[in-house]
């Protein structure tokens, strides 16, 4: 029978500070973290490497290990014949990168828990994700593969080399391949212009779910990169139905089961079209997209159901998931008590107890059934808007609103006992970074100051505590230190926060930190040869690998190339413009063919082909203008505010003793300057 763990002698990862590794810590596997110890031993001792990959909030990796990692007679014969390394993907997701690319070709798909097995020198020859213990239709059991892959690398050794030379060749091609154009599609004559952003357009909207919003089938992430291109479309067109579903897919989100209706904060996805059935973790960055998307929308057009759901999400993010000193904590499992999402659920008796009055009210308002719409418990969601049930059931919408506070702080009060999920308490600088814009869109909307003041709270904790003495940063900070350097989406996000927060509050001193953090990422990250950023600016690995894809967060190529264009405008200097136009040209080809894994990208092609626009208000009176204006939704636009002059070229011979001026360029060329926002607005 197999050991509980706590009873077990401590394997090598309990010296870590991941979470995800220490829950693997007392496992009999003789995990190593990834490092010199375990590649030497395998070189050493000639084994192959397994490499495993995962999270702390992913169920499935939670039941490989309970299933195998915890066995035995398992852990002893990977013990005997391979060099087994553990990896918490959010610490290293260079290594997840690489690992990654590599069983998708095998497979064709990926996921986590990731499995791969490598050579002693690093190289991938197999891989998958979940193997269960015993075969399962098409699927070998774990021991299977490992017995297999052990018979193979000792009695056809040749065959294993073969695999590995070339699936590492493959991987290596296809890091690069997105910044290599095609010479049987390039004329010469390609370029980003109004056509080539409609055929984007028309794309994204073919791969629509009208039904149920969003995008593609089930699963269904909210894929906000998309839906911000989307609104950004019709702000710069004028074109509605691209805005009408955005619209219609935030309000199915918002009112579906992958959002707390309790709690506030989203899940990660929903398992089925209709976004009622969600894998209930919940991520720090997918909380922080979903307040900046509808931050943006309510700047774009007032909705009062999606600012409730903004200032909820920053409530529970605040609630559970906050730091002591500031920052912000990365998870909150999917499982309790072993159960995914038992936290969550309700059965018919358990509302109907809380309920109290207006019980059959509430029942249809969270369509609460005593058969339950999932696994015989229910997830609470809403199927219409409030002014159509309280129609509908003819009732004042206001009584309906503030009973159904009442009725939900009850729910809250009534749950919160319950075992909650685990929480991934480290601290990860791209996930904060994103938080804090969020937070800053939020109150750039609302105008709350607790946002403001909430975003500078974090900032604080980055700069003191994730920031090394030579200015340098690092990605994690867990077991109260930081640790392992940052890769270029943690400085690209950071930088684009920091950018910002110059529009509420412009400083010289900020403007010369964020030239300088974004000559250190080209210093260290910047590949001429391809025009484009590395992950990561360690070279330790098989292979270079470049962030290219917008997947559930931003690609930091995508976000450096905004970067770049908006330190050109605070800076005056072409460099940094042409280095953004020629990462883009790069990428032009992948972006018209899969726009919907490049939707960051087509972002910065619609601000490339309707002009940048830089909003410049000096003065006196600047910092209430200022707030008028960031209040509108502009995109592709820069704003600062100074009442004094300095060396940047936004502000030069544009502030006068007495006066207040409001400076509208696009592309660097500028209209008059005007003295109001109105007149502003008109020039808009």
């Amino acid at each position: 029978m197999t050991q509980p763990s706590s009873e077990r002698y401590p394997n090598r990862l309990i010296t870590t500070a991941s979470p995800y590794l220490l829950q693997h810590a007392h496992n009999p596997v003789d995990w190593f973290p990834w490092g010199s110890d375990a590649l030497d031993k395998a070189k050493r001792e000639d084994k192959p490497i397994l490499v495993s990959i995962g999270y702390s909030t992913c169920h499935w990796c939670h039941v490989m290990e309970r299933e195998s990692f915890e066995d035995d007679a398992i852990a002893s014969y990977m013990n005997q014949h391979f060099v087994n390394i553990k990896v918490d993907r959010e610490e290293r997701p260079d290594i997840d990168q690489l690992y990654m690319d590599a069983v998708q070709m095998i497979s064709g798909s990926g996921g986590w828990p990731l499995n791969c097995f490598l050579t002693p020198d690093g190289r991938p020859f197999y891989g998958g994700t979940y193997f269960p213990p015993q075969p399962m239709g098409n699927r070998p059991s774990w021991s299977q593969v490992l017995q297999h892959l052990h018979n193979l690398y000792q009695d056809k050794r040749e065959v294993v080399e073969s695999q590995a030379d070339k699936l590492i060749q493959a991987v290596r091609d296809h890091q690069v391949r997105h910044f290599q154009i095609d010479p049987q599609m390039a004329t010469g004559q390609e370029k980003i212009d109004r056509a080539l952003v409609d055929q984007i357009y028309h794309q994204v909207m073919e791969d629509r779910d009208q039904r149920f919003g969003g995008f593609g089938p089930a699963p269904k992430f909210p894929r906000t990169m998309s839906l911000e291109f989307l609104l950004n479309y019709t702000a710069c067109t004028g074109v509605q139905e691209g805005a009408d579903h955005v619209l219609y897919s935030l309000e199915k989100m918002v009112r579906g089961g992958i959002y707390d209706q309790i709690g506030g904060g989203m899940a990660r996805y929903a398992t089925d079209p209709a976004w009622l059935v969600p894998h209930f973790e919940k991520m720090l960055y997918d909380n922080a997209l979903l307040v900046d998307i509808l931050s943006k929308w309510c700047a774009h057009e007032k909705n009062h159901e999606f600012e409730q759901v903004v200032r909820d999400t920053i409530q529970w993010a605040n609630a559970e998931c906050s730091h002591p000193l500031g920052a912000f904590y990365s998870a909150l499992d999917a499982d309790s008590e072993g159960e995914e999402g038992k936290f969550y659920v309700w059965t018919y008796e358990e509302f109907v107890a809380v309920a109290s009055e207006h019980t059959d009210l509430w029942l249809d308002y969270m369509d609460i059934t005593r058969e339950g719409n999932w696994e015989n418990k229910n997830i609470l969601h809403r199927r219409t808007d409030d002014t159509t049930f309280a129609d509908r059931h003819q009732v004042d919408l206001k009584w309906l609103q503030s009973e159904w506070r009442n009725l939900r702080s009850r729910l809250y009060d009534t749950r919160a006992p319950r075992i909650r999920p685990g929480l991934d308490d480290k601290v990860i600088l791209s996930w904060n970074a994103l938080m804090v814009e969020a937070l800053l869109s939020a109150y750039k909307s609302f105008g709350d100051p607790s946002f403001l003041n909430r975003a500078e709270q974090a900032f604080e904790f980055i700069f003191r505590h994730m920031r090394s003495e030579t200015g340098t940063y690092f990605r994690i900070y867990a077991g109260g230190h930081a640790y392992q350097p940052a890769f270029l989406d943690d400085y690209a996000f950071l930088i684009r926060a920091m950018i910002r927060f110059l529009e509420i509050n412009y400083t010289s001193e900020g403007r010369l930190e964020v030239q300088r953090m974004t000559d250190h990422v080209i210093d260290h990250f910047y590949d001429p040869e391809q025009g484009a950023f590395r992950t990561s600016a360690e070279a330790s690995l098989q292979s270079v690998l470049f962030d290219t894809y917008d997947n559930a967060l931003p690609s930091g190529n995508a976000v450096m190339a905004e970067i770049l264009e908006m330190v050109h405008t605070l800076t005056g200097e072409q460099r940094y413009g042409q280095m953004a136009l020629r990462l883009r040209e790069r990428v032009r080809f992948s972006v018209e063919r899969y726009p919907s894994s490049f939707a960051q990208y087509a972002q910065g092609f619609l601000a490339a082909v309707f002009g940048r626009r830089e909003i410049v208000i000096t003065g006196a009176g600047s910092a209430q203008m200022l707030k008028e204006v960031n209040a509108m939704y502009i995109p592709g636009a820069f704003v600062m505010a100074s009442e004094q002059e300095d060396d940047s070229p936004l502000l030069e011979n544009r502030v006068f003793p007495g006066k207040t001026y409001l400076y509208l360029c696009r592309d660097h060329t500028c209209q008059r300057p005007v003295c109001t926002v109105r007149e502003l607005v008109d020039q808009l």
